[in-house]
């Protein structure tokens, strides 16, 4: 099973669907809804985004288009993760113990670094895939792995259809988990 495209997909889940009109309308909402769940459920390499940043002081904005924050790396010299905190722990913070930063808190979309300084470094997040339309035909994730698309895009189509008979929910969650298995997420 190969999908090269976004049209070539909603016509493999219109093969499935018995070429209702009512249901075919649908389809590009059965796509988008098992994206968004996809986009939550998936914990792959390809999900991971890397950005670097320069800091001079203490305060940085988190950078443009970031999900959430998997890891903040000082790269001066040598790589070193930084140690999340919350706000009202990094306000408690005492004199520093070096001058290289060991916290970060995120604070109104702005990180926070103790001890400030001035340094590079990079930041680690979740940028899952970009979602598919008639504009962006195809993505890596409909690429490698077709069957999250048609078992969750039918999985929608189904509890739209009260369909019985076939269960799609299961095949989407086993190409969720065999997709986590295959790349899994370091930070």
């Amino acid at each position: 099973m190969s999908f090269e495209s976004y049209d070539a997909l909603r016509a493999e889940i219109q093969s499935f669907l018995w070429d209702r009109t009512d249901v075919v309308a649908k389809i590009p909402s059965f796509i988008t809804l098992a994206e968004t769940e996809a986009k939550r459920l998936l914990r792959t390499r390809q999900t991971n985004e890397r950005k670097p940043f320069t800091i001079s002081g203490e305060i940085s904005s988190i950078p443009c288009g970031s999900g959430p924050i998997l890891a903040v790396r000082v790269m001066d010299g040598c790589t070193k993760d930084l140690d999340y905190v919350s706000p009202e722990q990094f306000s408690a913070l005492s004199k520093p113990v070096s001058w290289t930063p060991e916290f970060y808190t995120i604070q109104n979309e702005r990180m926070y670094f103790y001890p400030e300084g001035d340094f590079s470094g990079e930041i680690v997040f979740v940028e899952p895939f970009c979602s598919l339309s008639s504009t962006n035909r195809t993505n890596w994730l409909l690429r490698e792995h077709p069957d999250i698309y048609l078992c969750g895009a039918l999985k929608w189509a189904k509890a739209w259809l009260i369909d019985s008979d076939q269960d799609w929910a299961t095949p989407f969650y086993s190409a969720i988990e065999a997709a986590n298995a295959h790349m899994p997420r370091n930070g």
